[in-house]
Formats: C-alpha cells, sequence, structure tokens
C-alpha cells in the first residue's frame, strides 16, 4: 500500500506501481500519475491497512492524512517518535547519555543565553523535510546569523510545506556529530529485525556545509559498512521497537560509534531517490519492503563490483524560478549521467535530480558537483 504526495512521483514509481498492482491512495497526486492503477479511498485504503499491516508513502506530506485516518495506535506513535527529532532524542538518552541537545521555541531563539549552548552545535526545526533550515554554527556571532537567516526564511518555508513537515514552532540545538555522514534506506520487519536496502555516503564540501548535494554507493561501501550498520540498527530497536516500519535514517559514524541525526518514517531516500537501487540490482525498494524480500548485497553488485554510483540533488538557484534545468549541458560536462529527472514543483527548491556511474578509481571525479554552480545549468 502507497501514498503518493508532493513534491514529485517518478515515472518508475508509477510503472512499478502498476505493473504490481499495488493500491494507492486516491488524492491530488494519484489521480493526476495513476488514475488508471488500483486506486482506493479513504475508507477503502484505511480498510486495506487493517489486513496488510503495511504503508509506504514518498513523501511525508503523507503524514496528515495517515494521522487523520489510520487507526493504529502503535503505528502512529512509532511515526510521531522517529519524526520529532527532540521527542527522539529523548528516548535515546540512556544509549547516547553525554549528547547535547535542547529544544526551544520559536520566541526562545532570540533571546537564549548562548553561553548555555556547546559549540560547534546545529539548529534545525525539531520536525523537518530536507535541510530546510539547518544550521551549523560555530560561535556566538554565527548563531545570530543563524537565526536570523532562519526566521525569515522560515516565513516562505512555512507556506510551501504543511506544519507536520516542517515545524515552524520549535527547533532543536545540539551539539555538532563528528564523523562522516551516511544515509540509509532500511525497514524492520515484523520480528523488529532491520533490513539494509541502501547505504550511502553523503558528501559535504566542510563543516557548515548541510546541503543533500551528492550522496554515493558502492560495493567497497557495502563491504564495510553493511555489517557495522546493521549491529547499529539492531541495538537502535531495542529502544525503539518499531515494526514493519521502512526509513530513511541518517547518521554520523566515526569508526566506533554511530550517531542518528534524524530519521525519516515511512519513506526511503525523498525525491524517489533511492531508486538508484533499481539502476544496481533491478529491484524496487519498495517492493523489497511491501513484499518482505530484497536483493542481497551479493546479488545487488554482480558484475559491477567497480562501479561507484552517486545521485545529486540539484537545487533551484534563487531567482531562476521561472527557468528550466539545462539537461544537455549537464550531460555534455558529465558523461556518466544514467537518468536526469525534473522536478516540476518549483515550490521543492529543486531543479532536478541525477542518477550517475563512474569506476570507483575515479569516483573523486564526483567531487566537483559539490560546488556546482547551478545558475550555469539553467536555461
Amino acid at each position: 500500500m502507497v501514498i503518493l504526495e508532493r513534491p514529485f512521483v517518478s515515472d518508475l514509481m508509477v510503472d512499478t506501481l502498476k505493473k504490481n498492482s499495488i493500491p494507492v491512495l486516491r488524492n491530488e497526486m494519484s489521480e493526476l500519475r495513476v488514475s488508471d492503477g488500483v486506486v482506493l479511498g479513504d475508507q477503502a485504503f484505511s480498510d486495506e491497512y487493517k489486513k496488510a499491516g503495511k504503508l509506504y508513502t514518498v513523501s511525508e506530506n503523507a503524514l496528515g492524512w495517515i494521522y487523520e485516518h489510520i487507526e493504529d495506535k502503535r503505528f502512529l506513535d512509532s511515526i510521531s517518535l522517529v519524526k520529532d527529532k527532540s521527542a527522539f532524542r529523548s528516548i535515546c538518552r540512556d544509549i547516547y547519555p553525554d549528547f547535547f541537545f535542547k529544544e526551544v521555541s520559536v520566541n526562545e531563539l532570540e533571546k537564549l543565553d548562548t553561553n548555555s549552548l556547546v559549540f560547534p552545535c546545529v539548529i534545525k526545526p525539531s520536525v523537518g523535510f530536507l535541510s530546510k533550515g539547518v544550521f551549523v554554527v560555530h560561535n556566538a556571532e554565527d548563531y545570530r546569523k543563524a537565526v536570523e537567516s532562519l526566521l525569515r526564511d522560515f516565513t516562505t518555508a512555512g507556506a510551501d510545506f504543511p506544519e507536520f513537515v516542517v515545524g515552524r514552532s520549535r527547533f532543536l540545538i545540539e551539539e555538532y556529530i563528528r564523523g562522516e555522514e551516511f544515509a540509509v534506506d532500511t525497514y524492520y520487519d515484523e520480528h523488529e529485525t532491520p533490513v539494509i536496502l541502501n547505504i550511502f555516503h553523503h558528501k559535504f564540501m566542510d563543516e557548515s556545509d548541510t546541503s543533500d548535494r551528492l550522496y554515493m554507493t558502492s560495493k567497497r561501501l557495502f563491504d564495510r559498512y553493511e555489517q557495522p550498520f546493521t549491529e547499529f540498527l539492531t541495538h537502535l530497536n531495542k529502544t525503539l521497537h518499531l515494526r514493519n516500519f521502512p526509513m530513511h535514517i541518517e547518521f554520523r559514524y566515526d569508526g566506533k560509534k554511530a550517531v542518528p541525526i534524524e530519521i525519516n518514517p515511512l519513506r526511503f531516500t525523498g525525491f524517489c531517490l533511492n531508486e538508484l537501487q533499481v539502476f544496481i540490482s533491478g529491484q524496487h525498494p519498495m517492493l523489497s519492503f511491501l513484499r518482505g524480500t530484497h536483493v542481497t548485497k551479493e546479488e545487488m553488485w554482480r558484475g559491477k563490483e567497480n562501479y561507484t554510483y552517486a545521485f545529486t540533488v540539484l537545487d533551484l538557484p534563487a531567482g531562476d524560478e521561472n527557468k528550466t534545468f539545462n539537461e544537455a549541458k549537464f550531460r555534455a560536462d558529465y558523461h556518466d549521467v544514467i537518468d536526469v529527472r525534473l522536478v516540476p514543483d518549483k515550490s521543492s527548491g529543486v531543479a532536478a535530480t541525477v542518477f550517475l556511474r563512474i569506476e570507483t578509481e575515479n569516483e573523486g571525479q564526483f567531487d566537483g558537483i559539490m560546488s556546482l554552480d547551478m545558475r550555469e545549468y539553467m536555461r
């Protein structure tokens, strides 16, 4: 069972839903994209969920409908727990007893005594989407500038996303987490056991970079991290007790300890970027969750052992809202493009997403994407 919502649904997702006759909730997006598929009204979809016990969404814009129509307290409590970053930090206090975090209201942001903070730290919405409203600050002056920018930006962001997606009323201030950042698409099965589908290295230019610009994966990455990340997810669920629950989790790992940054419930990597898996293994990760089967690491990487795959979120430059992404120029500059997906919904702030592949020994060539000036690729 799947709920389609803004800001983006790929053609590959639509084809997969139709081919496998997967029930979809009737709403504006499904009427637009899969009106000839198995589309169910509110009550029929709710009733079907009671039988199936599994639900997948493509965006957290679907959470409002779920809270209103799904009568499953355990399920709803699980969503609220992982979506609310402050609540998540609180319940994990026993796992990370020395981790500094503080939740404040919008009004408290400007009045806060910065002497009470641990620098460097991160300011972000307690409930958020993508990297909207996320700031890394290193001192009191950084904090002042971040708050000014945050309050200004959220006047606009609040109009683009529902309250339960970008929660404007509360913000989390927490210590900066050291280590390399990873993004993992996983689900907990009916036995609360984690199944890892995607492992991505989330690359940044520096400590102040909070963008979603570049993610990479390879067999080498799976060989190194699949086991320790599975152990980490297993340990985490001894506290969370999630079951039949798909999610996208981001965390920092210093080689010894993994600390979660955030968990996005009921979906895998946003903008359908989890579908990089399809180009590698041939199976859609949504199907892996719904059917309880997945491609093993050995099957996934057979014949692709020497390649690194990547995807990039290309932002829409301010002032270029009436322009479109110059796909031809991008393909000319980057010769290992697998697929380009234009994002028609301008409110998302994304112009396009791109899937790429390169021989692992040359993967350093992807680094230039992080500093890409998107104004050069708009027309």
